[in-house]
C-alpha cells in the first residue's frame, strides 16, 4: 500500500467517526502489516479535522528549484568527473543538480581503463589503417579467409570477489586476493570464424619467441589444410596478429610470406580492441572460468577445452569476425580514437 491509498483508508476511517487508535488497529489488521502507528494516525486527523480533505498533493504546489542549466551544462563538459558538490557550488543545492543530471538521462558510473594513451599520429594511423581494411572487406570474400591469433593468460585459481546475497550483519564469504605470481599458463589460440583452429597451453617457463611462434604456424597451416579438404574454408589464408615482437619480426614475417604464403592482415599498434581474440573471445573465455579452481595441468586443459567445446556448433565465432568491419567503421568515425564499451 502506498502512501496515498493509505491516506484515504485514513480519510474513510476518520469519517466513520472511528478514533485514532481504532483506525490504526482496523488498518493493520485489514493489512497484515505493521505500516502506521497511533501518532501518524493522530496527526492526519488533526488535518481532517483543519478541513484538509484532498490527500492527493495538487499538482504544482510548492516553488520549482531554480536551475542555471547553461552552467551546469558547462561546468560537466568542463570536467565529467566532477561531484554534485561541485557541480552545484553557487548555483543550487546539492539535491537538485543530482535530479538535473538523472532527468537528463545521465548516471554517475566507473570510468573504463584504456590500454595505451594514444597520441596524435597513432590515432591517425590507427583510423587509416581501418579504412584501408574497409576498402579491402569491401571488395569481397575477406572475413571468410581471416585466421586471428592471440595469447592470454589462463590462472588455476579464478576465484574473483563477488556480490552477494547477505543477511544484516551476515558476515560475505571471503575470497583470498590474487598474488602477482599466481599459477598460470599462456593460452596461444588461432581461429576463424568456424571456431579453433589450433589452440594449447604452454608449459611453464615457456617463452613466445619467433621459433615457437613459426612452429605454431606450421601446426595452424597443417589445420587449416584439413579444413579445406572439407570445404569450411576457401582462398588463401589471411592471417590477423598483433604486433607482439614475435609476431612481426624478419624471420616471422618471412616465414609467413614466403613459407607458408599466406597474406597478412595489417594491424595498427596498441589495438586490441579491433583484436577479435581480445573483445570476443578471450573476455568470454575469463567470465566461463570466473570461480573455478584447477588443481593440476590436466584438469586446467579439460577446463579450456570444455570452453571451446561448448561454442561449437554456435555462431559465437562467427559473429566474433563479423564484428570487425563495423568496429573498423567506429575507429574511422571515431578518428582513431579507442571503443569504450
Amino acid at each position: 500500500m502506498d502512501k496515498e491509498n493509505l491516506q484515504v483508508l485514513l480519510h474513510t476511517k476518520f469519517q466513520q467517526g472511528k478514533n485514532a487508535s481504532a483506525a490504526a488497529r482496523s488498518i493493520i489488521e485489514f493489512t497484515g502489516q505493521n505500516i502506521v502507528n497511533d501518532r501518524t494516525v493522530r496527526r492526519w486527523f488533526q488535518q481532517f479535522k483543519e478541513g484538509q480533505n484532498l490527500v492527493k498533493r495538487k499538482k504544482g504546489s510548492g516553488r520549482r528549484p531554480h536551475v542555471n542549466r547553461r552552467a551546469l551544462r558547462r561546468r560537466l563538459a568542463r570536467n565529467p568527473e566532477a561531484s554534485t558538490r561541485e557541480l552545484s557550488k553557487g548555483l543550487c543545492s546539492n539535491v537538485t543538480a543530482w535530479r538535473w543530471l538523472r532527468s537528463r538521462g545521465r548516471r554517475w558510473r566507473r570510468g573504463r581503463n584504456i590500454p595505451h594513451e594514444l597520441t596524435p599520429n597513432q590515432m591517425q594511423n590507427r583510423a587509416d589503417t581501418c579504412r584501408e581494411l574497409l576498402r579491402r572487406h569491401r571488395r569481397g570474400h575477406l572475413l571468410s579467409r581471416i585466421i586471428t591469433c592471440d595469447e592470454s593468460w589462463v590462472y588455476y585459481d579464478g576465484r574473483v570477489k563477488r556480490s552477494q546475497w547477505l543477511l544484516p550483519n551476515e558476515p560475505a564469504q571471503p575470497t583470498p586476493i590474487r598474488p602477482g605470481h599466481a599459477k598460470k599458463r599462456m593460452l596461444c589460440l588461432f581461429w576463424n570464424f568456424q571456431g579453433p583452429v589450433y589452440w594449447e597451453l604452454l608449459p611453464n617457463g615457456t617463452t613466445v619467441n619467433s621459433d615457437l611462434y613459426c612452429a605454431q604456424l606450421n601446426a595452424v597451416r597443417t589445420a587449416a589444410q584439413v579444413m579445406t579438404a572439407q570445404g569450411l574454408r576457401q582462398g588463401r589464408v589471411v592471417l590477423q596478429q598483433d604486433n607482439a615482437r614475435p609476431h612481426t619480426s624478419n624471420q616471422t614475417l618471412r616465414h609467413i610470406q614466403e613459407t607458408l604464403g599466406w597474406d597478412l592482415l595489417p594491424h595498427p599498434p596498441y589495438s586490441p580492441d579491433i583484436a577479435p581474440s581480445d573483445y570476443h573471445v578471450f573476455r568470454s573465455l575469463k567470465n566461463f572460468l570466473r570461480g573455478k579452481q584447477f588443481l593440476n595441468d590436466e584438469e586446467l586443459e579439460n577446463g579450456v577445452g570444455q570452453y571451446f567445446a561448448s561454442k561449437l556448433g554456435t555462431d559465437f565465432f562467427t559473429r566474433g569476425i563479423r564484428k570487425l568491419p563495423s568496429r573498423w567503421r567506429l575507429v574511422v568515425m571515431q578518428r582513431g580514437d579507442y571503443l569504450i564499451e
